[in-house]
């Protein structure tokens, strides 16, 4: 009697325990099962308490209600366990559940005198306190019990496949459901052929089967991925899968993770090292990215999930290692980033509050930011200081509309100090779970503005002075067609004006050409002043040569330089003025005995459109900077020593500085 209370109370603590998981199809049925387990258990109990023949009868009918819903809970809960749900299904447990209620209902019947199918005479004897029962079996009975059987055993057949398919730390726990469903079908097909009790010893072996699905639930945790089913978790997953020992030993791996690795099940049990080398087990042991080169050559990238698998009493048994392919993502990462390294746009990600997220190398590389770029937490430093409030206007504006993007023009300081002006674009992307962050793409625009600003001085030059002399010609050419004789003054201002056409449309196209040079040859300083000088109208002025060099150059731009530093001196300075040339340190200078530039116009000395004199295009300097500038060289203005105007050629490599160097070089080779 107390090994029945035993089993009921240890089969309603294994399903009170299982309730958590009643929400899992295997926790159903696990549920289910131990209960009818408790049941049968308790009703047996009952029986052999009942005190009237007509109790005992009861409760001997009854019984077969737990016994043979514990039969099909085994089947349902071993099929859906071992990873055969796809045959548990509504229909399939309604054909299973058809011969237990026949059952049931035969048992009923039979004891009403209806027939005499499950048992022909059926006695109950009570000697020493202990009831015993004498029943003559009928056919049905054998029935039941090969039904019985067939399903217990499909439920073992279905478990034991599993269990020998299972390896290492799963095979523990897929013995302990195999053991606890065979031993009261052991116990019961013993006492079918020699019965040894008067008391029901299936009912009584529950508490074992309970005490094994107590182990296998705090222990193994069954229910909590059945380890049953590991053919479908792990072995059917496109993700390589490796279990490792605590002693570094291959404990498990799936075909994904043997494909990848190219090892074979005979390689369980050894040293991850020896199997998958050295570099992976590291890889392995840290949790972090591994790289594998497949038969291809080609180079493969994993993330190392990582996770510790542990019993019941928290111990660590070993490691699972899930390898997720991130191979596309490192493609995609390496093309991004060779795509913002090498563009020439710079692209920056702000945050809600505007800090700096995110700084391509080109953005760094360009505005000189000498830390890292990670970081630059604010753009303000490399804003001038005028674009500031249109620089915060423009971002509220991408915040404000984030389906629009929002647009400006603002100056950046570069690494080499100067102020360049970029298009600004602003995309709010704060939404998006990727990016996070509002970007920012800035198009370098400098030399457009640049550009643009000449076409617009072109444009004064043709509306203005250009028109100028064109309106004098056109004004004398008709008083020469009105007069019968024309009047050679007429004429000549005409031949004038159309040389004074003609100047500004040359000086227009050097400005248009001034950013190209040819192919550059070896010129003399000298050579090169005296022959520009001579193409000049210089009057009673004279040249006077410092000092010479030699140097590379393209020699038709050289000439063009000087002839517009030797007019704008002419010019402004008159016929008798005496011109300088001579050689420096990094280049060579043209200086006047004039007057000099005043103080107020020298910082717009050499923009296109500026000039002091009254019939000047204000191109000359401007075409002088732009020669300079083709030629990789820096054009400045200072005071002369005797208060004239001097503007010095800076940047210019002489041809014996090179062969200098090299000599240097040698010589110090040969110290060596």
């Amino acid at each position: 009697m107390g090994a029945l209370v035993l089993a009921t109370v240890m089969s309603a603590g294994v399903a009170s325990y299982g309730w958590r998981y009643r929400d899992e199809p295997s926790g159903r049925w696990f549920i289910a099962l131990t209960v009818s387990a408790g049941c049968w258990s308790l009703f047996e109990a009952f029986f052999l308490l009942a005190d009237s023949p007509f109790t005992r009868l009861l409760w001997f009918v009854l019984e077969l209600v737990p016994a043979e819903s514990s039969v099909f809970f085994t089947l349902l809960f071993a099929l859906e366990t071992a990873g055969y749900e796809r045959w548990v299904s509504r229909r399939t447990a309604a054909l299973l559940a058809v011969w237990p209620v026949l059952t049931i209902t035969g048992a009923a019947t039979n004891a009403l005198g209806v027939h005499a199918l499950l048992w022909k005479s059926l006695s109950f004897a009570t000697v020493g306190g202990i009831t015993a029962t004498e029943i003559v079996l009928g056919p049905l009975f054998w029935v039941d019990v090969g039904y019985s059987y067939v399903a217990i055993g499909t439920a073992l057949v279905v478990l034991g496949i599993h269990c020998l398919r299972s390896r290492q730390i799963y095979k523990k726990q897929a013995l302990v459901l195999f053991v606890a469903i065979l031993t009261p079908a052991v116990v019961g097909a013993v006492y079918l052929l020699f019965p040894f009790s008067p008391v029901n010893p299936i009912a009584v072996s529950f508490a074992a089967t309970s005490s094994l699905f107590a182990v296998g639930l705090s222990r193994y945790r069954i229910l909590d991925i059945s380890p049953i089913a590991r053919d479908l978790v792990i072995e059917r997953m496109a993700d390589p899968v490796v279990v490792v020992d605590r002693k570094d030993r291959l404990a498990d791996s799936n075909p994904a993770a043997r494909a990848l690795f190219d090892a074979s099940l005979s390689s369980l049990g050894s040293p991850v090292a020896d199997v998958f080398g050295v570099e992976t087990a590291s890889a392995l042991e840290s949790g972090g990215e591994l790289r594998v080169v497949d038969d291809n050559g080609e180079a493969r990238h994993f993330e190392v999930d990582r996770s510790a698998v542990t019993d019941g009493r928290d111990a660590v048994r070993g490691h699972l290692h899930i390898l997720h392919d991130i191979t596309e993502r490192r493609v995609r990462e390496r093309w991004f980033r060779a795509l913002t390294e090498n563009a020439s746009d710079l692209i920056f990600v702000l945050d809600a509050d505007g800090s700096v997220t995110y700084l391509s190398d080109s953005a760094a590389q360009t505005l000189g930011a000498d830390e890292d770029p990670s970081e630059v937490r604010s753009l303000a430093r490399f804003l001038h200081p005028d674009d500031e409030d249109a620089a915060i206007e423009t971002f509220r504006e991408s915040l404000e509309r984030p389906d629009e993007d929002a647009t400006a023009e603002l100056r950046f300081r570069s690494s080499t100090r100067e102020w360049r002006v970029f298009s600004v674009r602003c995309r709010n992307l704060l939404d998006d779970p990727v990016v996070g962050g509002v970007v920012v793409n800035a198009h370098d625009v400098t030399d457009r503005r640049k550009h643009e600003q000449q076409l617009e001085t072109f444009a004064n030059v043709v509306s203005h002075d250009l028109r100028n002399p064109l309106n004098v010609a056109e004004g004398y050419l008709e008083l020469v067609k009105e007069a019968e004789r024309p009047d050679p003054d007429h004429v000549e201002r005409i031949e004038a004006a159309h040389e004074r056409m003609g100047e500004i449309i040359t000086d227009v196209l050097a400005v248009a050409r001034g950013g190209t040079v040819d192919e550059r040859e070896t010129v003399s300083l000298d050579a090169v002043a005296a022959e520009a000088w001579t193409n000049v109208e210089t009057g009673t002025a004279t040249l006077d040569i410092a000092e010479s060099a030699s140097f590379a150059a393209d020699r038709t731009r050289l000439l063009q330089l000087f002839e517009n530093l030797f007019r704008n001196s002419v010019e402004h300075v008159g016929d008798g003025v005496a011109v300088t040339v001579g050689a420096t340190r990094d280049g060579f200078f043209v200086e006047d005995d004039g007057p000099g530039v005043p103080p107020v116009d020298r910082p717009k000395l050499f923009e296109s459109g500026f000039t002091t004199a009254t019939d000047g295009t204000g191109l000359g300097l401007a075409i002088v900077r732009a020669i300079a500038d083709a030629h990789g060289w820096s054009v400045g203005y200072e005071d002369a020593a005797d208060a004239g105007a001097r503007f010095v050629i800076r940047g210019v490599e002489r041809d014996g500085d090179s062969d200098s160097a090299q000599e240097s070089s040698a010589a110090s080779s040969d110290d060596a």
